[in-house]
């Protein structure tokens, strides 16, 4: 699945405004709180890269939505450019019903808990295309778009330059970076 996400400099509200003065129609809001842990030592966080860290990481995702509340372990296998642009992602997804034993079990195994997070989204649709405003406290506004039907045979760099294409039109002030990483970006600023 190739997508991006990418910080916009608007508040929520003018995005939203955007949006819907563009003809996308509101869908959903669900909260997510995603809580990282990885088995790499805590002195060593800051020093690897992206990649490696999502390597060696589990997340421990909540789900708050209309379906009710969900909880699962996941992991993420990124494939990213030279760019350091995500072009492809591999989400492998374990539903469990105990959040607080997936805690004590990493943290006993040895595991360190890196990042811990909510993340508010609102959906907005036109035709095929979703669009996901994130809300992130402490961090700001991001717009994640994951690829849709008609263009899910492209390579996964064309279906990331058709992806910020659409952002691009959109026209929003977004930040340069259509592969924003949240959770990396709140251990880089010590939240």
């Amino acid at each position: 699945m190739t997508e991006i996400c990418v910080q916009v400099r608007d508040d929520l509200a003018h995005v939203i405004n955007m949006l819907k003065s563009l003809d996308y129609v509101f869908d959903e809001r669900y909260v997510i709180h995603d809580i990282y842990y990885t088995t790499l030592k805590k002195s060593d966080l800051k020093t690897v890269d992206y990649k490696n860290l999502l390597n060696q990481s589990l997340i421990i995702r909540k789900i708050d939505g209309n379906s009710g509340i969900n909880t699962y372990i996941v992991f993420k296998n990124k494939t990213i450019d030279n760019k350091g642009n995500v072009i492809n992602e591999i989400k492998t997804k374990l539903k469990i019903d105990d959040e607080e034993k997936a805690k004590t079990i990493f943290t006993n195994i040895g595991m360190t808990c890196w990042c811990d997070y909510i993340n508010e989204n609102i959906v907005y649709k036109k035709g095929e295309i979703a669009l996901t405003i994130q809300n992130i406290k402490n961090l700001g506004v991001f717009l994640e778009i994951e690829e849709y039907p008609s263009i899910e045979n492209l390579s996964n760099k064309d279906k990331f330059e058709v992806l910020s294409n659409l952002v691009n039109s959109l026209g929003l002030n977004l930040n340069d970076d259509y592969s924003a990483k949240k959770p990396y970006l709140l251990l880089n600023r010590g939240e």
